[in-house]
């Protein structure tokens, strides 16, 4: 497997309560994988050490999954291979990640020892400075983020006003029964991921992925997001009902309550939340216009009200966006003073004894 032919995602995402991560996922593996969780700080290299790891497994031909970094959409987070049987990930903050079974399925390889304490002190009070700014930038984006959630709520909750929320759910479940095939005497297992997330560089959407991981895809078309709701949520139901194993992908701005896409790869089969945030380029086996399932008369009443809220909350989500931008900007300053401070010679020992163990 090619590196550009893996499927990414995100497993963690700025949201309106904070960072929101998911990154206990790398764990639903059972004890006897292996997983290597790196510590350093910014710069120390840490991405270039996934993606030759991620380019080694691909060449072993093992299925591996790439996690990437919202606030930095061009660096990994995470590496996850052969169902979860190896894990590689950044262990840093936001995303701190502790060993649950130290050295009998974890290895924490630190990257500390790779650095010229010395020469970081040399510049601490510009170096503390830039982490302040960057966490400041990072909040003052997690506002904007809030702010336009509260708008996209407001749209579901006047879009829900007109659903008829049984005809969605009968719609989405002939379409299941149809694909879906016979239930299994079993129930079947659930991933949760990120396909996109607020970035640096607006709504980041990860087209390839639902590519690569599938041959047919239904789409639902549906700007207040009332309707999709209701249809992922008995897509989900129904295919782990029937013993499937599922890739649930999360709204980043919903993280907890709200699944937007959901990946089916025994089946190579899609399902996928198209809106003016999510105006991706694939080509769809059927697109279901979900005003089908709305009231039109009750829908026209709410409609210039659910437009204002989706054109503001667009509009802040741009803001939250340009935050991000600052905030990298930022963080390339912060691996300035690292890169400088660091001995890659000893990071690509470190790198080849981990190879060794692969």
């Amino acid at each position: 497997m090619r590196f550009d032919e893996m499927p990414c995602f995100f497993l963690g995402a700025n949201a309106p309560k904070g960072y929101y991560s998911r990154f206990d996922q790398l764990f639903s593996s059972a004890p006897e994988g292996k997983c290597y969780l790196l510590k350093g700080g910014p710069g120390t290299g840490k991405s270039t050490v996934l993606k030759k790891t991620a380019e080694i497994l691909g060449r072993e031909n093992l299925s591996t999954e790439l996690i990437y970094c919202s606030a930095d959409i061009n660096s990994l987070d995470a590496i996850i291979a052969d169902e979860g049987k190896f894990v590689m990930a950044d262990a840093t903050l936001p995303h701190s990640v502790e060993p649950k079974y130290p050295g009998i399925y974890e290895t924490t390889v630190s990257l500390c020892d790779c650095w010229d304490e010395e020469k970081l002190r040399e510049h601490r009070k510009k170096a503390a400075a830039l982490f302040d700014e960057n966490r400041r930038l990072h909040e003052q984006g997690r506002r904007y983020i809030s702010a336009a959630a509260s708008l996209l709520d407001e749209a579901q909750k006047l879009g829900n006003l007109a659903l008829n929320q049984e005809k969605t759910a009968r719609a989405a479940l002939r379409i299941c029964l149809r694909e879906f095939g016979r239930k299994q005497h079993k129930s079947g297992t659930e991933k949760i991921r990120f396909l996109s997330a607020v970035s640096e560089k607006g709504v980041f959407f990860f087209d390839k992925t639902a590519k690569i991981l599938c041959d047919k895809i239904y789409v639902i078309d549906d700007d207040c997001g009332a309707a999709a709701k209701i249809f992922m949520s008995t897509v989900r139901k129904t295919a782990l009902e029937h013993g499937l194993d599922i890739i649930s992908c999360r709204c980043s701005i919903f993280p907890a309550e709200k699944t937007e896409h959901i990946f089916i790869p025994n089946l190579r089969l899609g399902f996928m939340t198209k809106n003016r945030r999510h105006n991706f380029e694939i080509l769809p086996f059927r697109t279901i216009h979900a005003k089908r399932f709305y009231d039109e008369k009750i829908y026209s009443r709410h409609k210039a009200r659910m437009k204002f809220a989706l054109r503001c909350a667009s509009a802040i989500i741009a803001k939250a966006s340009e935050c991000m931008a600052e905030a990298k900007k930022v963080h390339d300053e912060l691996e300035k003073i690292y890169i400088d401070a660091m001995d890659f010679s000893k990071v690509d020992s470190i790198t080849e004894k981990i190879f060794a163990g692969i």
